[in-house]
Parts: structure tokens; C-alpha cells; sequence
């Protein structure tokens, strides 16, 4: 048998696979990561990553897997980070990650210097101190001795293990658009921003395509591994455009949303897009194809929150949504009268507003705790069709795909049918989709598939799991309650605090 070995490096936790040629996920293992939170700082220690990998691995040749089986080795992993390595590859200190807002400072010196529009003009993106740019100039700034001894600031946690096995400094342009200095229509790094603060573009990784072989499994590698020596090892993808390919969105007009903690609804699209409104834009791995993200801070989270106050957090994720599902029972949605703004920790999207706050509105006397969970998922659902509307300039949405832990719930994704007025698909496999779509850059190298999109027809389409569609006697009152959703932030935006 013929596996590519596919990784996906997340924020808590390392996801491998086995993938065969016909489509089939082998050897699935996880393994869990720390991080280090202290005020506005958020790190992982790299060597973290190459570990789990090396465990993963062993784990694969423990239950009888070969390793001379494994054709390629291909990566996802977390963007927007900033990896500092020396020129032997190891650590300079800990990596700060993409959700780490300690550069903000120099976030604004950049913007004041090069200015909105032509920042936004090069990278498709408005910069803000997450980006990997701001935080090299903030170690040059507070960590000097640490940006002394620093060869190479790294993007992506895929890159630090690929660095291990191969030796070679690359990232892919998917992780490469989220650091704040490169140009999305070439796909290069923008040298004259770079010498503006006395850096140069060797500091940074080799930009590679997905499907591009970074290198080969070295001699120490493959002790530490167990992988055969002289393994391909591909540049791999950043973790947003791994799954929009696990989702199977590789042509524009395709769309899917993620409902993990957080979430995100996204579509290729060929331009930038000039409503600005806090969609963030990336390199998809067919060239010439962008990706327009619409993040949401406000997902599985809300439904945890409605589970502490209705029922019992410490249950786990799926037993969490059968205990909601339950209360939820006997609610009719053509009768309900409370609408929800599902905004508990702020919002990037449509509104960028950290200081934004949820509330209900329509309780009544008879209201019941069925009507407030339902009124929960539906809030989140019509956030959805919100930003939706605002990526498709309000065309007519016909299907969405929905991955992440969110879609366990058959009542939730019957919800989003119904609010967003489209079919919605949930595919197999949800949870290891990010690596699937790391898969398809091996697909390709191999010659399994001729591009992107004939991945996802000839393997992703035998993994299509449960279709919902519309209830046309559900619509009306949706539609009457989104309305009222509408203008639910700027009724009681005075009141946040």
C-alpha cells in the first residue's frame, strides 16, 4: 500500500494521517500541545511540534504501518506566527503565535509609515500587530540578543518541522499572506518594506507552492522519525487553506464555513475585495485563486456558554449538543419571538468591535429555556448568513459546506439550512478534513490527481456525509427574526461596556 503522510500542526492540539490513494484516512492519531499564556503574550515552544510529530510517526510504525509505504510528506499548520530560528535551525526563543497582540505598538508604526491603503493595496489585508512583520520588529526592539542570534523568522509551525526534517527554510504562500509583508498578486516577499525597517528578505523562509518539494527527509531526521531517508517532504499549506481544501472549495462560487471555538465562513474568489468590513484575504493553492475569510469570534464557544447557564459544561462536545437538542425538543421555530446577538467575546466580522456584547430581545412571560437555546444556535446561524451576504454582495447563497466541531449538531446545521435559505452539506471525516487538504499538495506531486479541483471531485466527493436542506414552513419566521438581528447591534451598542 501507498500512503502520503499528512500533519496538521493546530493551536491545542497535532493531527496525523495516513491517506491512501483511493481517499482513505489511516493511522489517525492526535496528540496534545501547550501553550504559554501571560497577559497579552500567547507561545508554543517549537521543539513541541517536532516532537509530536516524531511521536505520531512512531505511532504509525507501531501498528504496522512501513515507512518505505509513505511516497510523500506533506504539512498544515497554524499561520501568523513568528518562529525565530538560528542557522542550525533551533529555537532563538519561544514562538509567538498568531493570536499574541504584544506588537501592536509596531503594528501602527508600520501604518503610519506606509499607510492604510498601500498596505492594504499589497497584502490584501489590513496590518495589525498578530502579524509575523510588527512582532520581528518587536523582538528587534525588546529582545535584542534574541534578534542577534535569529537567521530566519519562520511563519507557520509546519515550517519548524520541515526545517527538522529537510534542513531548508520555506513556507507556502497561504501562511506567507498572513505575515503582513507579501505581495498577494506576485506571491513575493515586498523587499522595500522590509529595507524601510534595515531587514532584508533573507530573514525570511523560501516561498514554495503547496505541492513543491521543500526537501529530503535527512539522516538525523529519519533516526528521530522513523521516516526512510530521502523522503519527499512538501512545502505543505497554512491551516486556513488546508481546510478550505479538505472542504473541497477550490473553484470560486464554492463556499464553506468552519464552526470550531472560533470560526470563520470563506470562498475563493479572484480579487481582493474592497469592502474592507474585517475579510481577510489569502493565497489559495491554485494559483491565480484568492481566499476571502470572514472571520467570527463567536461559534462553539456561544455554545458552550449556553450550555454552562442551560445545562452541564463539563460534557463533552457531542454530549453537550444532545443534552441542548433535548431541551430544544418540543420548540416550534414558527413560534418564536427571541432573537439573540451571539457577539460574547467582541467581533472581526462584519464589525470590528472587541468591546461588543451579546444579548436576547422578545422574552416574554411563556418564554421557555427550549425557545432561549434554540434562539442560541439561531444567532450564531444568522451571523452567519450575515457575513455570507456581505462576501456574496447578497447574491443568492445555494450551498455551504459545514466543517468543525459545530456540525456534530443535526439540529444546528438544520438551523443554518434554514436561516441561510441553502443546502448544507457535511462531509465525513470532519475532524481530520485540515490534513486531508494537506493530502491534496501530495496528490498532486504524485500525480494522483491532475490539480486541485479533480482532488476534491475523484476523492473528496466519495466523503460527502449528510445533506439538509431548507423547511420551507421554517422561512418566514427566520426571515422576520434575521431582520430584527439586523438591527440588534446598533440598538444596544450604547449599552456594552
Amino acid at each position: 500500500m501507498q500512503y502520503i503522510a499528512a500533519f496538521d500542526i493546530g493551536t491545542t492540539n497535532a493531527k496525523g494521517i495516513l491517506v491512501s490513494r483511493d481517499g482513505g484516512i489511516h493511522g489517525a492519531t492526535t496528540r496534545p500541545i501547550h501553550t504559554f499564556y501571560e497577559e497579552n503574550n500567547v507561545e508554543q515552544d517549537p521543539e513541541v511540534w517536532w516532537q509530536v510529530v516524531r511521536e505520531i510517526a512512531q505511532d504509525w510504525w507501531k501498528q504496522g504501518f512501513l515507512p518505505e509505504e509513505v511516497q510523500v510528506i506533506t504539512f498544515s499548520g497554524q499561520m501568523e506566527n513568528c518562529i525565530p530560528i538560528d542557522g542550525e535551525g533551533q529555537p532563538t526563543r519561544r514562538a509567538i503565535l498568531y493570536s499574541d497582540s504584544r506588537a501592536d505598538s509596531e503594528a501602527k508604526l508600520i501604518l503610519e509609515r506606509f499607510g492604510e491603503e498601500e498596505i492594504r493595496q499589497k497584502t490584501g489585508n489590513h496590518l495589525d500587530g498578530q502579524m509575523t512583520f510588527p512582532k520581528i520588529i518587536w523582538l528587534r526592539e525588546n529582545e535584542p540578543d534574541c534578534f542577534s542570534k535569529t537567521k530566519c523568522f519562520l511563519i507557520s509551525a509546519k515550517d519548524y518541522v520541515i526545517r527538522q526534517l529537510t534542513g531548508r527554510n520555506v513556507t507556502d504562500p497561504t501562511s506567507a499572506a498572513t505575515a503582513g509583508i507579501m505581495n498577494l498578486q506576485n506571491r513575493e516577499w515586498f523587499d522595500p518594506w522590509l529595507n524601510s525597517f534595515e531587514l532584508t528578505v533573507s530573514c525570511l523562509p523560501n516561498l514554495s507552492a503547496p505541492e513543491e518539494i521543500a526537501g529530503y527527509v535527512l539522516e538525523a531526521a529519519a533516526l528521530f522519525t522513523g521516516f526512510k531517508r530521502g523522503t519527499p517532504v512538501l512545502c505543505g499549506i497554512g491551516d486556513a487553506g488546508a481546510t478550505t481544501l479538505g472542504a473541497g472549495v477550490t473553484r470560486i462560487g464554492e463556499m464553506y464555513a468552519y464552526l470550531g471555538t472560533t470560526g470563520w465562513v470563506a470562498l475563493p474568489t479572484s480579487e481582493v475585495s474592497p469592502l474592507g468590513n474585517g475579510v481577510f484575504h489569502l493565497a489559495h493553492a491554485p494559483k491565480d485563486v484568492l481566499i476571502a475569510i470572514a472571520p467570527l469570534l463567536n461559534c462553539g464557544n456561544v455554545h458552550h456558554w449556553a450550555l454552562s447557564v442551560f445545562g452541564d459544561p463539563n460534557l463533552e462536545v457531542k454530549e453537550g449538543f444532545k443534552y441542548l437538542e433535548e431541551i430544544m425538543i418540543n420548540n416550534d421555530p414558527t413560534l418564536g419571538s427571541v432573537v439573540f446577538l451571539p457577539y460574547l467575546n467582541g467581533e472581526r466580522c462584519p464589525i470590528q468591535d472587541s468591546k461588543a456584547r451579546g444579548s436576547f430581545i422578545g422574552l416574554k412571560a411563556t418564554t421557555t429555556r427550549g425557545e432561549l437555546c434554540a434562539a442560541v444556535l439561531e444567532g450564531v446561524a444568522m451571523a452567519i448568513r450575515q457575513v455570507l451576504e456581505l462576501l456574496l454582495d447578497k447574491k443568492e447563497i445555494q450551498r455551504i459546506t459545514l466543517i468543525g466541531g459545530g456540525s456534530r449538531s443535526r439540529v444546528w446545521n438544520q438551523i443554518i439550512s434554514d436561516v441561510c435559505h441553502c443546502d448544507v452539506i457535511v462531509p465525513m471525516d470532519s475532524e481530520f478534513l485540515p490534513a486531508l487538504g494537506a493530502a491534496a499538495a501530495g496528490y498532486i506531486c504524485l500525480g494522483w490527481a491532475n490539480s486541485y479541483a479533480d482532488f476534491s471531485e475523484e476523492v473528496l466527493s466519495l466523503k460527502e456525509g449528510e445533506k439538509y436542506s431548507p423547511n420551507p414552513k421554517n422561512i418566514r419566521a427566520y426571515d422576520q427574526r434575521y431582520q430584527h438581528y439586523l438591527q440588534l447591534y446598533l440598538a444596544v451598542k450604547a449599552f456594552n461596556g
